[in-house]
């Protein structure tokens, strides 16, 4: 059984500091490779990124979510049945995502590029899905991951700016980064689980598929708000305008990605409080979620008011993006700072109780279903900006969808 949860005083520090390097990221990177390579190679780069982590999603199979749930309070021994089930789940799944990165690459018209470009996508994709997040959240122990996290990402920085003069040397760094850390988390786990047999077992992969199912659909849709809005959009979009709003998409989402850490560490926290009562968590929930909404405002307040100094420092090298158009679109995008920083602690409420899954499942499917098909006819057409308002738009729909499931899983 899980031991003692460890203070969040001893735990968000670690944490925050891995989390700050993967701010640093895009904040440093990506403008930096927008002047490098120009408007459009970087967005071709872009298209790369955007189509790599939504297929990554389908590698990872929902399983942060299933897999985490049922890890919090299992024992060894289950843990390393799940453990199986992931794994050999996520070999199978690593097809149908190679799959579907040549299909969007030939219905982009990439021509000569095509195929290089598809197998970034791929490889990207498959590295991005493995990594063993759901075991460590489950059993705490992000704090002592941060450690490798800061490592490897501080590296991947240095990297980039020393020797990614094009997008081919920055998508192999990412590449190896990103594999590096799956390698570890999934090292980390076999020391903590020394089973009798290897990971991957054939018949582990029916239940595996069965378990990540439940959520897969999800962790997909949940994935639309970033990464398939633009990817849909992409095929009415130019290239340049692509790249726009996605450097303003990874600077606000850069920013959401900061309380990464908080959620991992309070979502196994909730699912824990369901064993005194719904009640009891939901009051643990809110109480996160009220602090979101008020860090999320300030933060967005502070973004409105100090984008004059600001942009000089973090933009200024990003000669080739429209800083005008990358303004307006970030003024719209940065009202997801309150919004998701406030409502996701309800959503992992929702997830941690089992009893609102269909609810939880069906705001997030239809909010995925509805923003590409909105970034696909209008949202694409509209531009950098016009997309962004989809993005808005698409939050606030799953929330009425959610409380609207809530409402009548309760009625029943």
């Amino acid at each position: 059984m899980t031991s003692a949860a460890p203070k969040l005083s001893r735990t968000l520090p670690a944490v925050y500091a891995a989390a700050a390097v993967r701010l640093l990221l895009p904040v440093l990177v990506l403008p930096l490779m927008a002047t490098r390579i120009g408007p459009e190679e970087f967005g071709r780069l872009s298209f790369v990124l955007v189509w790599s982590a939504l297929l990554a999603m389908v590698v990872e199979g929902g399983f942060l979510a299933a897999a985490t749930r049922l890890a919090v309070n299992a024992d060894a021994p289950r843990r390393w049945q799940l453990a199986q089930q992931v794994f050999s789940a996520r070999c199978v799944l690593c097809v149908p995502a190679v799959l579907l990165s040549i299909v969007a690459v030939q219905l982009a018209g990439h021509g000569g590029e095509a195929w290089a470009d598809t197998l970034a996508i791929a490889a990207l994709a498959c590295a991005l899905g493995w990594p063993a997040t759901w075991y460590l959240q489950a059993t705490q122990q992000l704090a002592r991951w941060a450690q490798v996290e800061l490592l490897v990402y501080a590296l991947l920085i240095a990297a980039s700016w020393a020797f990614a003069h094009s997008a081919i040397v920055y998508l192999t760094l990412q590449l190896v980064a990103s594999t590096a850390l799956a390698a570890l988390g999934w090292w980390w786990l076999r020391r903590d689980l020394p089973g009798e047999h290897g990971l991957w077992s054939a018949p582990a992969v029916r239940p595996g598929l069965r378990l990540g199912w439940t959520m897969m659909p999800v962790s997909i849709a949940g994935a639309a708000y970033s990464y398939a809005l633009p990817a849909a959009a992409s095929l009415q979009m130019s290239k340049p305008d692509l790249g726009t709003y996605f450097m303003a998409d990874r600077l606000v989402r850069a920013v959401l990605n900061a309380a990464e850490p908080v959620f991992a560490v309070v979502y196994p926290r909730i699912v824990t409080l369901f064993q005194q009562g719904a009640r009891v968590a939901l009051r643990y929930a809110t109480r996160w979620s009220v602090g979101g909404v008020a860090v999320g405002l300030v933060l967005y307040s502070t973004g409105v008011v100090g984008w004059q100094l600001i942009e000089p420092l973090v933009l200024s090298r990003a000669a080739n993006i429209d800083l005008a158009t990358l303004r307006a679109t970030m003024l719209v995008l940065g009202a997801l700072l309150p919004l998701l920083l406030g409502w996701k602690f309800i959503g992992y409420w929702m997830l941690g109780s089992g009893r609102f899954d269909t609810a939880y499942r069906s705001c997030v499917v239809i909010g995925g279903i509805a923003g590409t098909l909105g970034a696909a006819t209008w949202g694409g057409a509209a531009g950098a900006v016009g997309l962004a308002w989809v993005a808005i738009g698409v939050e606030l729909l799953v929330m009425a969808v959610a409380v609207g499931g809530m409402w009548l899983t309760v009625r029943r």
